[in-house]
């Protein structure tokens, strides 16, 4: 590398540096989604560091010290795409923290782990095994059993003798502390979930209940690309905070994708509590589409505008899924394939949210999940249905229904 190179240089550098067959067949994922990332040439980081601006991921790489340690740069590569791929650095659970340099920490030893390539000095889990952190821990569970003994031994946790304690691999100072962007953890979903539906090849993926039974090269950070999508959906928002909704709606096609749990096999982790604890099948799927039904609360006043808004958002939508509408108010009144626009829709009765969930509508179509557009100011069922549901809010108010992941109607104005 030139120290000196412009930006399409070094895109260009990287470009050929994860389309080098060695890299592709060890780290296929990796190599997908470093393709997605924008390098640029940043002196002002000691090696790496990763930021997110305007919806762009960009890697900055201090060319001069991988010159001076070219040794490190697959490892450290590796890094970086683990911060991403971990949420590291959208997600709302690692913002606003009690002990900043704790989750500092523990972000540092879950984007360590799993990388068998050289890094710099690192932290690692081994080295806080005395104080109760484990291999396979998230990054949140790292970070509350450090605060906890931080508070129980009034003393900050320490490395094992002889073992690195501090210092990162690359820059933290990109890294969302209070600064999370809005739609982040979506891109970073929608960001796997396109990596691995491009690098997948029909047989090379066979079903397996845990992340280990799958080989090394097909996993990101220690797990199957769908347990990671499914993770970053199951706490992407809290409850009632606004969500731009079309980067929910793609996130939420993406969720089609995660592993499936299933009673047809006991999970090897607790064989012993057999239709207690389901196992995890999981396979890539990569020839089937998502069945979305689209829930339209018809008894809203939903504007020309909205409708067409909708319309443009599950036109991209139907390229990755089976998108099924059923217009609602009090009662299910029409249920149709999306056929490219909604000029109109029926109903402007009373809202009853529940019709839509009912057997008779969820059977009848095999749905693999359900976005509901609506105000919310109607009864919902006590309990979730049994396919995930996103529910896209059109008014600022606050939705007391306890399940669903939900987001904010903000269309375009003409």
């Amino acid at each position: 590398m030139n120290a000196s190179k412009p930006a399409s240089e070094l895109e260009t550098w990287l470009d050929g540096f994860v389309r080098d067959p060695s890299f592709l067949e060890a780290y296929p994922y990796y190599a997908a989604i470093l393709a997605k990332i924008t390098p640029v040439a940043d002196p002002s980081v000691k090696r790496m560091a990763i930021s997110l601006y305007e919806g762009r991921l960009y890697l900055h790489v201090n060319v001069e010290s991988f010159m001076a340690e070219p040794q490190f740069l697959r490892g450290v590569l590796l890094h970086e795409v683990h911060h991403v791929v971990l949420g590291h650095l959208t997600h709302p659970k690692f913002v606003d923290v009690e002990e900043p340099e704790l989750m500092d920490l523990a972000v540092e030893m879950s984007a360590n782990e799993y990388i068998e390539e050289p890094l710099p000095p690192a932290v690692t889990c081994r080295a806080y095994s005395a104080v109760g952190i484990r291999p396979g821990q998230s990054t949140r569970e790292r970070y509350e059993i450090l605060v906890e003994y931080a508070k129980k031994t009034g003393a900050r946790p320490r490395p094992s003798a002889g073992e690195q304690g501090a210092g990162t691999v690359d820059d933290h100072r990109f890294l969302a502390r209070g600064r999370a962007a809005p739609g982040g953890v979506a891109q970073t979903a929608i960001l796997v979930s396109n990596a691995v539906s491009e690098e997948s090849r029909e047989g090379e993926h066979e079903e397996a209940q845990q992340d280990r039974d799958v080989p090394r090269r097909f996993l990101l950070a220690g797990r199957t690309p769908a347990r990671i999508v499914e993770e970053l959906m199951d706490t992407t928002r809290m409850p009632d905070e606004p969500m731009d909704w079309r980067a929910a709606l793609q996130m939420f096609a993406a969720r089609a994708r995660a592993p499936v749990h299933t009673w047809s096999r006991p999970s090897r982790r607790f064989p012993h509590r057999i239709f207690e604890v389901p196992g995890r099948s999981w396979s890539l799927r990569s020839s089937d589409i998502p069945h979305l039904l689209i829930a339209i609360d018809t008894s809203l006043s939903m504007s020309k505008i909205e409708l067409e808004d909708i319309a443009r958002q599950l036109t991209v939508l139907s390229e990755r899924a089976h998108v099924i509408v059923a217009e609602c108010d009090a009662a299910v009144s029409r249920v149709y394939p999306f056929a490219g626009s909604i000029d109109k829709v029926t109903g402007r009765g009373g809202t009853d949210l529940r019709p839509v969930f009912a057997p008779e509508i969820l059977g009848a179509h095999d749905v693999d999940g359900v976005v509901y557009f609506t105000d919310g100011d109607g009864p919902f069922a006590p309990e979730p249905p049994t396919v995930p549901t996103l529910w896209v809010l059109t008014k600022p108010t606050t939705f007391a229904c306890p399940w669903g992941q939900r987001a904010r109607l903000r269309p375009r104005h003409k």
